[in-house]
């Protein structure tokens, strides 16, 4: 529940002063333990309506017009990313990239890849596919000056992108290929969600 409390109160635009970044992630960074730092840097949950605004709003600014996720926000990625160059060393070495995409068979047979809410995913009738598209990216790989942190998060983004468009195309062609008693073997079959966590950790050596 404390946690639920938190997660409520927390501003999702949140950045630190870069002075303040050291001392806000030094337990973290100092830890003998095996611990993530996980962060969801898409702007918003993807709905149609937050979709069609994101694409009047990249028209406007001439930004990367992108057809399964929102724009992502800077600012927190950039804090940690700040951090993890300034203080070494520590155990963090990789960024584990995570790109999930949710499907799910609608009442007249087509194949929907709209993510679910929370209480969708409990009450769904039909089985929920989620597929995981993982990708390791070596954090010495991704720049410091924050202007490069932005472009490089922005590609990351387009790269997703094109990355979900590919796989609900095989996904749907396996959907219609598929022989109506392979039903129950798919449902066990992982799928995703639109703009994807990142997470972030190196495995502690023994």
């Amino acid at each position: 529940m404390k946690i639920l409390l938190h997660l409520l109160k927390c501003d999702e635009n949140w950045e630190l002063e870069e002075s303040s970044v050291l001392f806000v992630f030094a337990r973290l960074l100092r830890s003998k333990f095996s611990e993530w730092i996980v962060m969801f840097p898409e702007v918003n949950i993807w709905t149609e309506s937050s979709h069609n605004l994101q694409r009047q709003i990249s028209e406007k600014y001439y930004l990367p017009a992108l057809n399964n996720l929102l724009y992502p926000r800077f600012s927190a990625f950039y804090n940690v990313i700040t951090a993890l160059h300034k203080y070494k060393p520590h155990p963090y070495s990789n960024l584990y990239d995570l790109t999930i995409i949710y499907s799910h068979k609608t009442k007249n047979g087509e194949v929907s890849y709209t993510p679910p809410t929370l209480l969708e995913i409990f009450s769904s009738p039909s089985p929920i596919t989620i597929i995981v598209y993982a990708k390791i990216r070596p954090i010495s790989r991704i720049p410091q000056k924050r202007k490069k942190v932005e472009r490089y998060l922005e590609r990351l983004w387009k790269h997703k992108d094109k990355i979900i468009s590919q796989i609900e195309t095989e996904n749907s062609l396996h959907q219609a290929e598929k022989q109506p008693q392979d039903i129950s073997a798919l449902s066990l079959i992982a799928n995703t969600s639109r703009g994807t966590p990142l997470g972030e950790q190196q495995q502690q050596q023994q």
